[in-house]
């Protein structure tokens, strides 16, 4: 492949991804990494996922700093990290394959019950919200997905989509800062040429997270809700997937 056709590639897979993320408060990776991965390679779209999403999110956290809830945000954060401890050393235990088939059925069923208009509210919301990050920080030690959980509870909350954006952004900005730091402490870096690429479609990003700006304010909240949902379903779909993949390859 081209230089030149390589930026066009990550310049629109980089647009759409922020454009998205911007508008629902997650999804970077979940829109980037089916189109980066072929023409990046695994390791390398993991860590320009990284840095592109810490990008974004640093826009998006100012943009948000009136909104998001402090101890919302830390109740879950301090979940995740809890998630994430039991999900490491199960991913040790269980394949992956395994893991990643049940969250995307967990997904697809909590979706459903949601489309058949269940209550799935939950009273005590300290305790959800330290569910959800639990589930999420599981998620993510033991399938690279940790989006969904999240925004699957928070929309059973049914808050404003100002609140509801606000509050994933910031959660999962912890989540990156940790994220960067572990491949920091564990050696790895971004290469030059990735940092090279990432200055090329640095445009398309800012001009990606501006426009989903924009969009966001445009849309109402039953719009909001659909296009979360939306997300969740790509998230399920790609824990499938991978999953049932990973399988057929045993």
């Amino acid at each position: 492949m081209t230089d030149a056709l390589l930026i066009a590639v990550v310049s629109i897979s980089v647009f759409m991804a922020s454009l998205f993320s911007t508008v629902t408060g997650f999804g970077f990776a979940l829109v980037a990494v089916p189109f980066l991965m072929p023409f990046l390679g695994p390791k390398e779209t993991v860590v320009f996922i990284i840095f592109g999403t810490c990008l974004v999110k640093m826009i998006v956290l100012w943009n948000t700093r009136k909104h998001f809830e402090w101890r919302t945000v830390i109740i879950t954060v301090c979940g995740s990290i809890l998630g994430s401890l039991p999900g490491g050393y199960l991913l040790n235990a269980i394949p992956s394959a395994y893991l990643q088939v049940l969250l995307g059925v967990v997904l697809v069923i909590v979706l459903a019950l949601m489309g058949m208009h269940f209550d799935l509210s939950v009273k005590n919301k300290t305790l959800g919200r330290m569910a959800a990050g639990f589930c999420s920080g599981f998620s993510a030690a033991t399938t690279s997905i940790s989006g969904p959980p999240v925004a699957l509870y928070f929309l059973t909350e049914g808050r404003d989509k100002l609140v509801t954006r606000a509050n994933m952004c910031w959660i999962f900005a912890f989540g990156n800062i940790g994220t960067m730091a572990s491949l920091a402490l564990s050696g790895s870096r971004i290469s030059t040429d990735l940092m090279l690429l990432a200055a090329y479609v640095t445009l398309p990003m800012l001009l990606g997270t501006w426009l989903g700006e924009r969009c966001f304010h445009k849309i109402n909240q039953h719009l909001f809700i659909r296009l979360t949902q939306i997300f969740v379903v790509i998230g399920a779909c790609t824990a499938l997937y991978r999953g049932i993949t990973a399988l057929l390859q045993l």
